[in-house]
Protein backbone atom coordinates (compact mmCIF):
# COMPACT_ATOMS: atom_id res chain seq x y z
CA UNK A 1 0.00 0.00 0.00
CA UNK A 2 1.34 3.39 -1.16
CA UNK A 3 2.26 5.50 2.35
CA UNK A 4 0.93 9.04 2.72
CA UNK A 5 3.52 11.96 2.75
CA UNK A 6 2.97 15.28 4.33
CA UNK A 7 3.29 17.73 2.05
CA UNK A 8 7.09 19.50 1.32
CA UNK A 9 6.45 22.59 3.18
CA UNK A 10 5.32 20.24 6.46
CA UNK A 11 8.17 17.84 6.01
CA UNK A 12 10.77 20.94 6.56
CA UNK A 13 9.53 23.14 9.00
CA UNK A 14 7.64 22.69 12.58
CA UNK A 15 4.45 24.18 12.71
CA UNK A 16 4.51 23.34 16.60
CA UNK A 17 6.81 23.46 19.40
CA UNK A 18 7.70 25.12 22.84
CA UNK A 19 8.85 28.55 20.93
CA UNK A 20 8.21 29.62 17.59
CA UNK A 21 9.45 32.39 15.38
CA UNK A 22 8.96 34.51 12.09
CA UNK A 23 9.94 37.34 10.08
CA UNK A 24 6.72 38.33 8.92
CA UNK A 25 8.00 40.81 6.53
CA UNK A 26 9.43 37.94 4.91
CA UNK A 27 6.89 35.45 4.97
CA UNK A 28 4.58 38.25 3.32
CA UNK A 29 7.35 38.99 0.63
CA UNK A 30 6.95 35.77 -0.39
CA UNK A 31 3.62 34.94 0.09
CA UNK A 32 3.04 38.35 -1.88
CA UNK A 33 4.78 36.79 -5.13
CA UNK A 34 2.74 33.67 -4.74
CA UNK A 35 -0.34 35.55 -4.96
CA UNK A 36 0.37 37.61 -7.97
CA UNK A 37 1.60 34.23 -9.47
CA UNK A 38 -1.87 32.30 -8.49
CA UNK A 39 -5.06 32.11 -11.19
CA UNK A 40 -7.09 32.53 -7.56
CA UNK A 41 -4.82 35.43 -6.39
CA UNK A 42 -4.70 34.59 -2.66
CA UNK A 43 -1.96 32.28 -1.51
CA UNK A 44 -1.56 31.34 2.36
CA UNK A 45 0.75 29.34 4.80
CA UNK A 46 -0.49 28.15 8.10
CA UNK A 47 2.26 29.31 10.65
CA UNK A 48 0.90 27.64 13.93
CA UNK A 49 -0.63 24.41 14.32
CA UNK A 50 -0.54 23.58 17.96
CA UNK A 51 -3.22 22.57 20.16
CA UNK A 52 -6.32 24.63 18.94
CA UNK A 53 -4.40 27.26 17.90
CA UNK A 54 -4.35 28.18 14.14
CA UNK A 55 -2.26 31.02 12.71
CA UNK A 56 -2.12 31.39 9.39
CA UNK A 57 -0.79 34.20 6.79
CA UNK A 58 -2.71 35.09 3.81
CA UNK A 59 -2.41 37.46 1.31
CA UNK A 60 -4.70 38.54 -1.75
CA UNK A 61 -4.29 40.76 -4.70
CA UNK A 62 -6.11 43.72 -5.00
CA UNK A 63 -9.87 42.51 -6.14
CA UNK A 64 -9.34 39.10 -5.29
CA UNK A 65 -12.34 37.44 -3.05
CA UNK A 66 -12.16 34.52 -0.37
CA UNK A 67 -15.84 32.94 -0.96
CA UNK A 68 -18.08 32.75 1.32
CA UNK A 69 -17.11 30.45 4.23
CA UNK A 70 -17.11 29.49 8.21
CA UNK A 71 -14.84 28.50 10.84
CA UNK A 72 -16.37 26.48 14.01
CA UNK A 73 -14.14 28.38 16.26
CA UNK A 74 -13.69 31.85 17.07
CA UNK A 75 -11.60 34.22 14.49
CA UNK A 76 -9.52 36.85 14.74
CA UNK A 77 -8.06 38.86 11.32
CA UNK A 78 -5.19 41.32 11.78
CA UNK A 79 -4.26 43.25 8.26
CA UNK A 80 -0.84 43.71 8.01
CA UNK A 81 -0.82 45.25 5.34
CA UNK A 82 -3.39 46.99 2.61
CA UNK A 83 -7.12 46.72 3.59
CA UNK A 84 -10.17 44.16 2.67
CA UNK A 85 -13.84 44.24 3.28
CA UNK A 86 -15.83 41.53 5.08
CA UNK A 87 -19.07 40.81 4.59
CA UNK A 88 -20.83 38.98 6.85
CA UNK A 89 -24.32 38.95 6.24
CA UNK A 90 -25.93 42.19 5.59
CA UNK A 91 -23.11 43.69 7.43
CA UNK A 92 -20.11 44.86 5.47
CA UNK A 93 -16.50 45.94 7.33
CA UNK A 94 -13.68 47.44 5.64
CA UNK A 95 -10.60 46.03 7.22
CA UNK A 96 -7.61 48.92 7.22
CA UNK A 97 -3.89 47.81 7.30
CA UNK A 98 -2.82 47.73 11.38
CA UNK A 99 -7.06 46.66 12.33
CA UNK A 100 -8.34 43.93 13.75
CA UNK A 101 -12.02 42.00 13.74
CA UNK A 102 -12.93 39.49 15.65
CA UNK A 103 -15.54 36.70 14.34
CA UNK A 104 -17.94 34.85 16.15
CA UNK A 105 -17.79 30.90 15.69
CA UNK A 106 -19.96 29.61 12.85
CA UNK A 107 -20.23 33.29 11.28
CA UNK A 108 -19.94 32.38 7.21
CA UNK A 109 -18.71 35.41 5.82
CA UNK A 110 -16.52 36.53 2.15
CA UNK A 111 -13.59 38.86 2.20
CA UNK A 112 -12.59 41.20 -0.60
CA UNK A 113 -9.03 43.23 -0.90
CA UNK A 114 -9.44 46.22 -1.66
CA UNK A 115 -6.60 46.76 -1.98
CA UNK A 116 -2.99 43.86 -2.08
CA UNK A 117 -3.24 42.86 1.46
CA UNK A 118 -1.77 40.73 4.17
CA UNK A 119 -3.46 39.54 7.20
CA UNK A 120 -2.75 36.79 9.53
CA UNK A 121 -5.72 34.88 10.65
CA UNK A 122 -5.84 33.22 14.09
CA UNK A 123 -8.63 30.57 15.06
CA UNK A 124 -9.23 28.54 18.20
CA UNK A 125 -9.95 25.11 16.87
CA UNK A 126 -13.44 24.36 19.24
CA UNK A 127 -12.53 20.11 19.11
CA UNK A 128 -9.55 20.48 20.97
CA UNK A 129 -10.51 22.67 23.72
CA UNK A 130 -13.20 22.10 26.15
CA UNK A 131 -16.12 24.52 26.38
CA UNK A 132 -16.30 25.31 22.42
CA UNK A 133 -17.85 22.23 21.30
CA UNK A 134 -15.10 20.01 22.60
CA UNK A 135 -14.17 17.27 24.54
CA UNK A 136 -15.58 17.88 28.34
CA UNK A 137 -13.18 18.83 30.49
CA UNK A 138 -12.19 16.03 33.29
CA UNK A 139 -12.85 19.01 36.22
CA UNK A 140 -16.52 18.49 38.30
CA UNK A 141 -18.48 21.12 37.10
CA UNK A 142 -21.37 22.79 40.02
Amino acid sequence: MAQLRKPMVERTRRLSGRMLAFLLGAEDDTLREFAKAAKSGHAAKTLIKQGPLRITLISLTRGSVLPSHQVAGPVSIQVLRGSLEIVAGKKKVEVAEGSLLALAPNLAHTAKALRDCTMLITVVMPNALPGLGGAPSDSAGP
